[in-house]
This record gives C-alpha cells, sequence and structure tokens, in this order.
C-alpha cells in the first residue's frame, strides 16, 4: 500500500519511539514516517488480533487517510454509511430520525469494522518502514537532555523523543504530569457484541434489519440506560449495545452474559429483546467504561515525551469522535516536528501540539458526557417540542476540520504565542467558544438529574 517515495524526508534523522499500537500510536507513526522519521512501536498485546466492533471516523479523520496510500479505499471496502439514525422510545416509538452527512468537503464519514481498520493503518506503517515490536510491556520510561527512553521486557531502547499512545491506563501519563492518577469509573458499562447479520433472520422482528438495503443505525434511550442496533452489509455483520449502570473488571475479553443484557432492557421494544437473542454468548463482552480529567500537561518537564489519543484525552463512546481525534493528534505532531526539526526544537514543537489540541479535545471528551446525558436524562416535554434536542452532535467545527493544514496554517502563531507571549485563539473549536476546564467529577454530579440547556457546551 505504501512506498518509499511517500517519504519526504522533513525528518530525516529524528529516531521517535511510540509506545501503543492502537490508532493514535499507529497514526503518529504513520505520519512521521511519511516524514522520513525512523520510528518504532512498542505494543503491549501479542499481535494484531485485539477484539472491536465498530469504529465512527469522521471527515475530519479521512481528509488525512486519504493521504495515505490506499488506506482510505481499504478502509472503506468494509464501510457502511447509514443515511438516518433512528432514535426511540424504550417502548418502540420513533423519536427522531436524523439525517447523517455522508460527507464534509467532499470526505465521507464512515462506520467501519475496529479490528479491520486498525489492520489497515497497521499494514500501512509497516510499509513505512516502521516497526512494531509486539509483546513489550512497557516498566520504565525516561528522558535526559538530549534523548528519550523506555524500558521494556527488561531492555532499554532510547530515541530522539517518545509519543506515548498508551491508552486510557497510559503509564506515560503519570510520568508526564507527575500525577500517578488512575483512570475514573464513568459508573456505567456496555454490553458490547459484534455478530453475524444472518442470526438476525431467524426471528421475524429481526428479519427487516437484515434484510435491509440501506444498514441500519438504531438507538432506543431511557433513563440512565439507551441500546444500540447497527448493521454493516459490507461486511455482513451487526452491533448490538446496551449501556447500562454497573461496576465491571475494564478488559475488552470480560464475557457478558446475554441473561444479565436482557434484563437490562425488560419490557422494552421487542425488536430490540429479539435483537438481544439473537446475539451469540460469544460474541458479548461488558465493558467498563473508563475516562480521565482533561489534564492541560500533554509534554513531559524536558519537552521529549507527548501524550497522543486516549493517554492524553480519552473519549466516552458517546462522542463519536474519540478515534479520530487520536488520527488528528499524530497528524499534527509530525507536522509541527517537521518545522521545528532544522533546529533539533522537539519541546517547541511538542509545546506547540498540546497548545493547538488542548481546548478542542477537552471539548469532544465533554461531548461524549453531554450526549450521554441528554438521551439518559431526556426532558421529554422539551423533546415533545424540539426532538432534533435528542440528535448526534455533527458539527461543521468538528467535521470540517483538516488537522493537518490547521497545524501548518497555525505554526506561526502559535509559536509566536508560545516564545513571545502573543495572543492565541483557537479556531478549531466552536465560533465564539471561551473555554473553561471541567473535571469529571462536576458531570458526575449531574448524573441521574436534568440541566438546564445553557449548561452543556456542545449542543
Amino acid at each position: 500500500m505504501g512506498s518509499m517515495s511517500e517519504h519526504d524526508w522533513a525528518l530525516d534523522g529524528l529516531r521517535v519511539i511510540v509506545i501503543g499500537a492502537g490508532f493514535g500510536g499507529l497514526a503518529s507513526a504513520i505520519a512521521l514516517s511519511k516524514r522520513g522519521a525512523s520510528v518504532t512501536v512498542y505494543e503491549s498485546y501479542p499481535d494484531m488480533t485485539k477484539q472491536g466492533d465498530v469504529i465512527m471516523m469522521g471527515s475530519n479523520a479521512t481528509v488525512l487517510l486519504k493521504r495515505w496510500g490506499n488506506v482510505l479505499p481499504e478502509i472503506m471496502k468494509a464501510s457502511s454509511l447509514p443515511s438516518h439514525m433512528n432514535l426511540i422510545t424504550k417502548e418502540g416509538k420513533l423519536i427522531l430520525a436524523q439525517k447523517l452527512p455522508s460527507e464534509f468537503h467532499g470526505n465521507p464519514n464512515v462506520y467501519t469494522a475496529r479490528g479491520g481498520a486498525q489492520a489497515v493503518f497497521y499494514e500501512y506503517a509497516k510499509s513505512l518502514g516502521v516497526d512494531v515490536v509486539f509483546g513489550a510491556r512497557v516498566s520504565e520510561i525516561y528522558e535526559t537532555a538530549d534523548a528519550a527512553g523506555i524500558v521494556a521486557n527488561g531492555v532499554k531502547h532510547e530515541a530522539d523523543c517518545i509519543v506515548a499512545a498508551d491508552g486510557v491506563h497510559s503509564k506515560a501519563r503519570g510520568f508526564v504530569t507527575g500525577i500517578p492518577d488512575r483512570p475514573k469509573k464513568s459508573g456505567f458499562a456496555v454490553y458490547r457484541s459484534w455478530f453475524p447479520m444472518s442470526r438476525l433472520l431467524e426471528n421475524p422482528l429481526t428479519k427487516p434489519l437484515a434484510e435491509s438495503e440501506n444498514p441500519i443505525f438504531k438507538i432506543w434511550i431511557s433513563e440512565d440506560i439507551h441500546a444500540i442496533c447497527t448493521t454493516n452489509p459490507s461486511l455482513q455483520r451487526a452491533t448490538c449495545f446496551v449501556t447500562h449502570k454497573a461496576n465491571v473488571k475494564e478488559d475488552w475479553n470480560l464475557p457478558g452474559n446475554i441473561d444479565d443484557m436482557r434484563r437490562c432492557v425488560e419490557g422494552w421494544d421487542p425488536q430490540l429483546l429479539a435483537a438481544v437473542n439473537c446475539i451469540p454468548e460469544d460474541c458479548l463482552i461488558d465493558y467498563k467504561l473508563l475516562w480521565r480529567d482533561p489534564v492541560r500537561k500533554w509534554i513531559s518537564d524536558g519537552g521529549r515525551i507527548a501524550l497522543v489519543g486516549d493517554a492524553a484525552h480519552p473519549h466516552l463512546p458517546t462522542s463519536g469522535t474519540g478515534g479520530s481525534q487520536a488520527i488528528e493528534d499524530g497528524t499534527t505532531i509530525a507536522v509541527l516536528l517537521a518545522r521545528t526539526w532544522a533546529n533539533r526544537d522537539i519541546p517547541l514543537a511538542f509545546r506547540a501540539f498540546e497548545r493547538l489540541r488542548y481546548e478542542r479535545t477537552s471539548l469532544t471528551q465533554r461531548m461524549g458526557w453531554e450526549t450521554r446525558h441528554v438521551w439518559h436524562q431526556t426532558d421529554w416535554e422539551a423533546v415533545a417540542k424540539n426532538p432534533e434536542l435528542l440528535s448526534l452532535p455533527q458539527p461543521e467545527w468538528l467535521n470540517g476540520c483538516d488537522a493537518e493544514k490547521y497545524a501548518e496554517d497555525k505554526f506561526d502563531a502559535v509559536i509566536s504565542h508560545l516564545q513571545k507571549g502573543t495572543p492565541f485563539e483557537s479556531t478549531n473549536v466552536p465560533p465564539g467558544h471561551v473555554h473553561e476546564d471541567w473535571t469529571i467529577d462536576q458531570m458526575l454530579a449531574f448524573e441521574g438529574k436534568k440541566v438546564d440547556k445553557d449548561f452543556y457546551k456542545t449542543r
């Protein structure tokens, strides 16, 4: 899918360690390698067969993937784009058929298989010369005046800098912030399933879902719980999720129990119950939703270690943009390092990255909580007057952004801001948006309660 001719060599001579081979890590590795850096990725899992189901990649991600050889065409082969998202009461009454944009500025919105898309990233990274080391357990992270390194499986590895994409349980985050915090429970878990669409043909209530020529995207909402059913005709696969209050061990591979899932939606729409009954037991997991407070410090004291993706800003699934933000991170870092590498000023590039990205990702993190809250604490009187209040946000400021172009365009301004203290205004957020720091505890204080519409910042 790639060739050495795709490198532009602006980062020739730069050695980078990437921790983690998720979307943030592989996107960083690809973007850096395409500019000539020598990149090694250290991944704790033994291979690329992590369990996963469906992911949405917005046009803000696909505008970047278009520049990566055949990555986007390969992902599109396994993608389906629903025309509408149907929001439904638990009894089965349609509240809103939200039209979903197929693209922004010619760049598609993509609903695809998470594992398959990650494999496409991996193969493209390898074609560029990226070295991926599996089964690498990082036990130590360090930096000196002119290098940064890790100890993985007892062996020391060193480079010019580290991009830490080691997820919500990030070891690097504690090193960077100096605060040994742990991920916080959101109070919710998700029963997640990814199974053959043919199973839906076995019940007359779900047969129309499988026979539909158009991809299905249905969401049932009620107090403190929502359920989702989607189909992907390209792959002949279906999903059925139920987000519920719970306290379970976090592990993609923690088996779920169909009876427990069924009890969560007992008495709901018969079609949803029938869909749950179609799930093979071995295709169900119960996944605890964890997140962390937005943190301003993404860069180590020595300026050679940067956090990206979930290590910096973990999103709830209801944001619909966690993976896309990680891809934006990787692309942004590569642009900024390419602009400062002539002076070997890695710390300046990383500080600029933090400044360009923090306000945007703080807002997209909050968007996930706000969307879930609107669905779980629905003001039915207000919704009766305006069903659009329940819509999944698809704003221009989010999906119309080109992070690579933004970093190029804002480079001089952000460097002047960092070096001279000149004013800097983020324009990858809603027009007129004034940033406010927030914490998870502030959000959780409103769980189970309705809020004034002015409380929401992303809707």
